[in-house]
């Protein structure tokens, strides 16, 4: 306990929400092994209500490893109402399950209309966009209305809007078609992830997505393929027609797209108490989010603990808070959590 005018002593605990996805350990092959991992694509057109829990099972006994399913569209729909149940079954048949967002640039063309759609994404989204899952995809079909400069700045502001909310581990992979790829994005995109949109009849286990005249490299602007469509018109867990995909494993791993948890250990760098408030710093894992609480009684159930903001990262690894208000409480305790 502390009387005031004596040390201020702090009491910093980490919280961790864990999100398990079931047959985690079974979703995907060693790159090392050659085998590429395969999965679908789904929205309500599939299922209104979602998709049964017993073709979601078949999926998986038929050899898929993964699925995208739709969330939302632009900034007024049609957000898809069986987005959660398909999550949730997909991830209880053992799939890694992500969630897309059908882009508009069209209709808000400027970076501030990116962040307007991001941040729509994020809220019909909510906890799909976190541990436990696939990163998130941007599914840009429209937009060629905007000059390639434009639209390559759409995308960027919708990807680090993402990120700013949700971590880098979070950064949205980028579904579009050779054609977008090729003729209505700029160099800036190169590194990024693509998911490509090209349906052919080729051993998509073994082979990239074949060149042709018009396309002489079918990734376009991007430097390689993350996940490539491969049919519109599959069929898989008595499901037909049905998108089907293939990650490029041999590439990157398909774990490799899960969204990390926060490391549940952090090494506390700085307390401090200065006419300007309780200063806190630490260390965790670039681009992950904390918020800070705080009480008088350390023994005070969570759900009445006060929440005073978030923890600014600056460096990248490094987390700052500054509580203003600390001078005019007797005691106070805080703690750390994520996010």
């Amino acid at each position: 306990m502390r009387n005031p005018g004596e040390e201020r002593r702090a009491l910093i605990e980490a919280f961790w929400v864990i999100f398990v996805a079931l047959g985690l350990s079974l979703s995907s092959q060693p790159a090392s092994g050659g085998t590429r991992d395969l999965g679908a694509d789904v929205s309500h057109y599939q299922g209104a209500t979602g998709i049964a829990q017993t073709s979601w099972d078949a999926m998986f006994a038929d050899g898929k490893r993964f699925a995208f399913i739709k969330a939302s569209e632009g900034l007024t729909g049609a957000d898809d109402a069986a987005m959660a149940t398909n999550v949730a079954r997909a991830t209880a048949a053992g799939l890694l399950a992500g969630v897309y967002h059908f882009a508009h640039p069209e209709n808000r063309p400027t970076t501030n209309g990116a962040v307007q759609e991001a941040d729509h994404f994020l809220d019909y989204a909510g906890s799909a966009i976190g541990p436990g899952y696939l990163r998130p995809v941007l599914d840009l079909e429209s937009g060629s209305t905007l000059s390639t400069s434009a639209l390559t700045d759409w995308v960027i502001a919708f990807r680090n809007r993402i990120v700013e909310q949700r971590g880098a581990g979070a950064a949205p992979i980028v579904y579009t078609s050779r054609s977008y790829a090729k003729n209505e994005l700029d160099t800036r995109l190169a590194a990024y992830d693509l998911w490509l949109a090209y349906p052919t009849n080729v051993d998509v286990t073994v082979t990239d997505p074949p060149p042709t005249t018009s396309y002489p490299k079918a990734t376009g602007v991007f430097n390689n393929w993350s996940f490539w469509q491969y049919s519109w018109t599959g069929s898989s867990g008595g499901i037909s027609p049905l998108d089907l995909d293939v990650c490029h494993s041999d590439y990157k791993p398909l774990a490799s797209f899960n969204i990390p948890a926060p490391a549940p250990i952090f090494v506390v760098n700085t307390l401090g108490l200065d006419g300007s408030g309780f200063h806190l710093a630490f260390r965790n894992t670039p681009g992950t989010h904390f918020t800070v609480l705080a009480s008088g009684d350390p023994m005070t159930p969570l759900a009445n603990w006060t929440v005073l903001g978030f923890a600014t990262e600056s460096p990248p690894g490094t987390f700052q808070f500054t509580d203003v208000s600390a001078a005019g409480n007797a005691q106070r305790f805080y703690r750390v959590r994520s996010p």
